[in-house]
């Protein structure tokens, strides 16, 4: 057996592992674990040691502080639903991206397209800490256009300590790579830069062209289509657009970004 073998097979196990225990505590469903492994394979295939662990650092980063203090999230209105179980939808408006980039670094000669990896990778990791630590504000958080103040989770609304935490998610990969050799200082500052306005897009287009509803039998605003087991009426936003279709395209346009980019810098 090759060596090059062996390390594939021991990064895919790794990812199985890690995706197992991820269901075990229930951090994503049968779905989630499916998705996780086909996307962590070609991750492992294609991108080696470096990405495996970037990978593994998004998954075990993203499901802790989806976990953490769940039951107030809960009481909020805010937590993610089945436990915080993410399923096939969370992975691939996640991964997808970072995956086609990943693929593209490794096989054509498009210069920005490791940036646009890494960028992508960390702006979905931004993303989600400043989700699951922004809902926890003791200040009502205020959308990002307009201002206005409202419920925490509520999509397209920002607060300083979800701010903050987006900022430090947009560090971990980036400094991750450069342990790696992947990356200098310079493009470290790039994909930082990238990442967080990977970020903000989300919030804006979260803001703009999510859409949300409203129950008609109980009054309440939410961003999903069924309420109360009947179907909600759409008050804003795009009917097909969805906190997974804002994720996508916020991680598709960094990626676009990144590419243009690398032909300049």
């Amino acid at each position: 057996m090759t060596e090059s073998l062996l390390s594939t097979l021991t990064g895919i196990i790794a990812i199985v592992a890690v995706g197992s225990a991820g269901y075990m505590y229930k951090s994503i469903d049968e779905t989630g674990l499916l998705a996780g492994v086909a996307v962590g394979s070609v991750f492992v295939t294609i991108g080696g040691l470096p990405a495996t662990v970037m990978l593994i650092t998004f998954f075990l980063i993203g499901s802790a502080f989806t976990k953490y203090k769940y039951s107030l999230k809960e009481e909020l209105g805010a937590a993610e639903l089945k436990g915080g179980a993410r399923n096939w939808r969370n992975v691939l408006a996640n991964l997808f991206f970072p995956m086609i980039m990943l693929i593209m670094f490794s096989f054509c000669s498009l210069p920005g397209a490791k940036i646009a990896f890494l960028s992508s990778l960390s702006g979905a990791l931004s993303d989600t800490l400043g989700s699951e630590i922004g809902v926890l504000s003791q200040k009502p958080p205020r959308m990002i256009i307009g201002f206005k103040k409202v419920p925490p989770g509520t999509s397209g609304a920002v607060s300083f300590i979800g701010t903050l935490a987006s900022l430090l998610g947009s560090i971990v990969i980036p400094i991750e790579a450069y342990v790696f050799s992947l990356i200098d200082r310079s493009s470290l500052l790039i994909v930082v830069v990238l990442s967080f306005l990977c970020s903000t897009l989300d919030s804006v287009l979260g803001a703009t062209i999510q859409a949300r509803y409203r129950c008609e039998t109980c009054g309440a605003i939410t961003e999903n289509l069924h309420h109360c087991n009947g179907r909600a009426k759409l008050i804003e936003g795009l009917p097909f657009i969805d906190n997974h279709a804002v994720n996508l395209i916020s991680t598709g346009v960094i990626s676009v970004v990144a590419l243009i980019l690398g032909d300049v810098i």
